[in-house]
């Protein structure tokens, strides 16, 4: 028998799986284990940032003088609560203020309402025209297929 055979050359231009096959795989491999190290360690610093949830305090029915550097005095500030006395020019302000906030929050609704109406009129229009144009392809063809032209 011949050493050199067909049947023996697979054995001889085999070398396994491609070398690039194996370089993508370590480089896939060595990326997973650096973002997750680089996540490991913030997480590890960022344990000490996490602060305790703030205790609510409780509502009283009686009304008590606020202190404005208090800690109610400052959440009522920070919170946008308007202290209970008001001068009547600034509660003339105030809702001088909420009604024109409200106005411009509904032009800007509508506004917005007339742009959305818009594109989609647009988009029903540019919908039409392709619906029609395909439909006169379509027309061609058919009267392509039904009249072949004569090669003779």
């Amino acid at each position: 028998m011949y050493p050199h055979a067909p049947h023996y050359w697979h054995r001889h231009f085999y070398r396994g799986p491609s070398r690039l096959l194996w370089f993508a795989l370590g480089a896939v491999t060595a990326s997973i284990w650096a973002k997750e190290k680089e996540r490991a360690e913030w997480s590890g610093k960022l344990r000490h940032c996490i602060r305790a949830p703030i205790p609510q305090p409780a509502l009283s029915t009686q009304t008590e003088p606020v202190e404005p550097w208090s800690a109610r005095g400052v959440s009522r500030a920070v919170n946008s609560i308007p202290p209970a006395e008001m001068s009547s020019d600034d509660q003339k302000r105030l809702a001088e203020l909420r009604a024109s906030a409200g106005d411009k929050l509904a032009e800007l609704s509508e506004a917005t309402l007339d742009t959305v109406l818009t594109t989609v009129e647009v988009l029903k229009a540019k919908l039409a025209e392709h619906r029609a144009e395909r439909d006169r392809q379509l027309e061609e063809e058919r009267r392509q297929n039904e009249n072949p032209p004569r090669l003779v």
